[in-house]
């Protein structure tokens, strides 16, 4: 589960320093308690950014050493080097021979800090009348992990369609199984780039998804602007 944070929203240098950076306070707790049930008693640093985006780091080399020789992996490094390249890093071979729970315990983690959660309204013109797009997305810039998630996830039941650095889960199935099986970590709220649900926790929004799958198109033809839509499915989040 650690190295689900290290591959998302964190780092690990080759010397002394493991660290996770993050808006969210549920995600660093969440963090912090899985280092301190592996690594036994773990002195934390904090602190804020520039961005406000929360750093908590563990320096020991010894805790280092440990977990790069558990994971035999070289790097927990994703950013592009400055010549363009890409670091070599990869997916732990033994998360993939997890049991299925883990990897979907794994797989929550991964959603909760580089992933996403949409739903959005539009007219549809031919069939003249309102139609809700739900999706569920996680984002990875670098293509060999991209690639390791994108098989994983195949792997566990899902039915994934990729564009650029994106991962999409849009399937009324495959939302379903995401829902049940997966969610994201509890607390973890959207960010500041929805218009609609900033401030909502992710889980109350794939929800919501879930229950607009009951909706008829007769429930929605009364509408008469998209804005009246998207007040009523808040409506929905207020009395879930």
């Amino acid at each position: 589960m650690l190295v689900g944070f290290l591959l998302t929203d964190g780092c690990v240098s080759s010397s002394k320093f493991i660290v996770f950076h993050n808006k969210s306070e549920e995600m660093h707790k969440y963090f912090q308690k899985l280092a301190t049930e592996i690594f036994g008693d773990v002195h934390f640093t904090e602190r804020l950014d520039n961005n406000n985006t929360k750093r908590t780091q563990i320096t020991s080399k010894y805790k280092v050493k440990q977990l790069i020789e558990f994971c035999q992996i070289e790097t927990f490094r994703r950013k592009r080097f400055d010549n363009g390249n890409f670091p070599k890093v990869r997916l732990p071979d033994f998360i993939r021979t997890m049991p299925k729970s883990s990897i979907l315990k794994f797989l929550q983690i991964i959603f909760s800090a580089d992933g996403s959660i949409s739903l959005s309204v539009r007219w549809h013109k031919r069939n003249k009348g309102w139609e809700i797009r739900r999706r569920i997305e996680l984002t990875c810039k670098h293509k060999q992990l991209r690639n390791d998630f994108l098989e994983l996830i195949k792997q566990n039941g899902f039915n994934p369609r990729t564009s650029g650095e994106n991962i999409t889960l849009e399937r009324k199935d495959d939302i379903l199984n995401f829902f049940h099986n997966v969610k994201f970590i509890p607390g973890v709220k959207i960010g500041g780039d929805s218009i609609n649900w900033k401030g909502l926790e992710k889980n109350q929004i794939l929800e919501l998804a879930v229950k607009t799958f009951d909706l008829n198109k007769n429930k929605l033809e009364k509408f008469e602007t998209k804005q009246q839509v998207i007040d009523f499915l808040r409506s929905q989040i207020q009395t879930s």
